[in-house]
């Protein structure tokens, strides 16, 4: 598998793995120069969002306000489960979607479908919905219902034409879960560089960008232990994501065994093998889609994959607890020791 990616810049309780220290007090000082951080947490994607802000109040504050505003817009015109939104409609009620903003999105989930062969798929709703992802009743299905399943699933039946999204049958079902809170960040991190905010940290659930610097300092995000409570170290970044997917954000457990929300679009059953991944990257969208990859085709040939991506930083930890870095994270990373 080449992944080449050929994608233009977006003008784009607990989930992922990621733990973020901010270290913020009301007023921080930094040679003399004192500063204001400004705060502000909502409910939305399933998860808390929180932005960090730092300088003026006034300022701050208004373009904190707009951001979520943004965010919390895209999670109701991108939500699957949404009456209102345009997705739901072309989910349950076989209409072409036309939204131009979630075609933008669409086309570029399309392109990482093709370049990965499949290993991201926004069709995978069905086999979400028929393991009981969405309605939290999970469900282990028999192999004739996964096998009937799979005849939805593949981004192939998925077609752009005119500016609409069109399907094959209408039993096809998109979810962009997997890539629309990379979206959501990008849009938020625009509209706090258009009110003057340079510094900035947004925490989606555990999924962040770091925007400028914490004063003079660089913004420290940990990086959390998949099977315990506490971190396996810390990144320091500034207009960087750091963005995650894990095996436990939503699971069950049925005769000893942890079915989980990751797909492997192929099999039509939850992926096995790898438990996390977090990759820090400039482009929050490419980097949400990434971190999928590596459960569905493996650790070892998705940290090679993920490798050839320049600027791309990754942590991969299998089911046995080994930990496969990237070429350059290793020496980023400050790990916490083993106690």
């Amino acid at each position: 598998m080449k992944i080449r990616f050929k994608v233009k810049k977006l003008k784009p309780i607990f989930i992922i793995i990621i733990v973020v220290f901010a270290g913020l007090w009301a007023v921080r000082s930094y040679n003399g120069y004192r500063f204001h951080v400004e705060k502000e947490t909502r409910f939305m994607m399933d998860t808390y969002v929180t932005i960090y802000a730092i300088g003026p109040k006034q300022v701050s504050s208004k373009a904190i306000n707009s951001a979520l505003n943004r965010m919390q817009e895209i999670d109701v015109k991108f939500s699957h489960l949404n009456p209102k939104s345009p997705v739901y409609v072309f989910n349950r009620k076989n209409e072409p979607l036309s939204d131009p903003e979630i075609i933008g999105l669409v086309k570029i989930a399309l392109e990482i479908s093709k370049a990965a062969e499949g290993a991201f798929d926004i069709t995978v709703a069905p086999l979400a919905e028929l393991w009981g992802f969405y309605s939290k009743e999970y469900y282990l299905p028999e192999e004739q219902q996964i096998r009937n399943c799979l005849a939805n699933v593949g981004y192939q039946h998925l077609s752009l034409e005119g500016g609409k999204l069109n399907k094959d049958n209408p039993g096809v079902m998109i979810d962009l879960g997997g890539i629309a809170k990379g979206y959501a960040l990008t849009e938020a991190v625009k509209v706090l560089k258009s009110q003057g905010v340079a510094s900035a940290l947004i925490d989606a659930g555990g999924d962040v960008f770091a925007l400028g610097k914490k004063g003079k300092k660089l913004w420290k995000v940990g990086i959390k232990d998949p099977r315990g409570e506490g971190i396996l170290g810390y990144v320091e970044v500034d207009d960087l994501a750091v963005v995650g997917s894990g095996d436990y954000e939503r699971f069950f457990i049925k005769d000893g065994k942890r079915y989980h929300h990751i797909f492997n679009p192929k099999t039509g059953y939850p992926t096995e093998g790898v438990i996390s991944v977090t990759i820090i990257y400039h482009d929050p969208v490419l980097a949400q889609t990434l971190t999928k990859i590596p459960f569905v085709i493996g650790a070892e040939r998705g940290l090679a994959e993920l490798n050839k991506i320049s600027g791309l930083e990754a942590i991969i930890i299998t089911s046995s607890g080994e930990k496969l870095y990237s070429s350059g994270l290793k020496h980023i990373l400050n790990a916490i020791p083993d106690s």
